[in-house]
């Protein structure tokens, strides 16, 4: 998988804000049955943005991060979770894409920036001209941090590169989980947090990410004594 699939949300809040943007909303109903787990694609989703439940009607809870939730065009729910969720996405038509030309001269490294790139929902090869391979991940690629594509070890093609337009950002932020106690704090200048890793840990408690820290729209969480400063890579639309 590529770098964007950093864009897990997954997370143990209860409640969630949406993410800003022209996001599109609708009632999907999803079904854990004899506890196993259970996954669907949006149609028409780049990517999901919210899943809150609507209508619960198993006997079982259905807590986000833990019997339901979902990672980017995709919903999942888990150990008997059966509900009606409310669904709020970004629509394939929010996503642009253009062909680009990268070319690894000498199996050397290159690589492009991308105008307005936000976050790059998938880049495949349009029409190779390299003998060498052109695989994803290994010799071409993107990242959502840098907005650039790359390519490297001889692939040359015409790539399809889609993306939601926008401007990515990065930032640091404390977290802390006092008295081992679950705790959020919102960052009001993203649409949409893609990435959360730990700059430098607080706590003597393990901070472990969609265990004791995590992240789903514009919010961060922590549990479990986590505390820490945190590096957050964001997207505002």
């Amino acid at each position: 998988m590529s770098a964007a699939v950093v864009l897990v949300l997954f997370s143990v809040l209860t409640a969630t804000q949406a993410c800003e943007g022209p996001d599109v909303c609708n009632v999907i109903r999803m079904e854990s049955w004899s506890y196993e787990y259970s996954e669907k694609i949006v149609e028409n989703a780049t990517w999901v943005l919210n899943m809150t439940v609507v209508d619960r009607q198993s006997a079982t809870e259905c807590t986000l991060g833990e019997s339901f939730g979902y990672q980017k065009a995709t919903l999942w729910v888990n150990h008997g979770c059966r509900a009606a969720f409310k669904v709020c996405y970004l629509p394939v038509r929010s996503t642009k894409c253009k062909v680009l030309t990268m070319e690894s001269l000498n199996y050397e490294y290159a690589e492009q920036k991308v105008k307005k790139a936000a976050l790059f929902i998938n880049m495949t090869v349009e029409d190779q001209q390299s003998e060498a391979s052109c695989d994803l991940d290994k010799s071409f690629g993107f990242d959502n941090q840098k907005s650039i594509v790359w390519v490297n070890y001889g692939c040359r093609a015409d790539f399809n590169v889609c993306y939601m337009k926008g401007i990515s950002s990065t930032t640091t932020v404390n977290v802390s989980s006092w008295n081992y106690q679950h705790a959020t704090k919102m960052l009001s200048s993203a649409s949409c947090i893609y990435s959360m890793q730990v700059a430098k840990q607080q706590s003597t408690a393990a901070c472990t990410f969609g265990t004791s820290f995590g992240f789903v729209g514009n919010t961060m969480w922590v549990n479990d004594g986590c505390r820490a400063d945190f590096s957050v890579d964001y997207y505002t639309a």
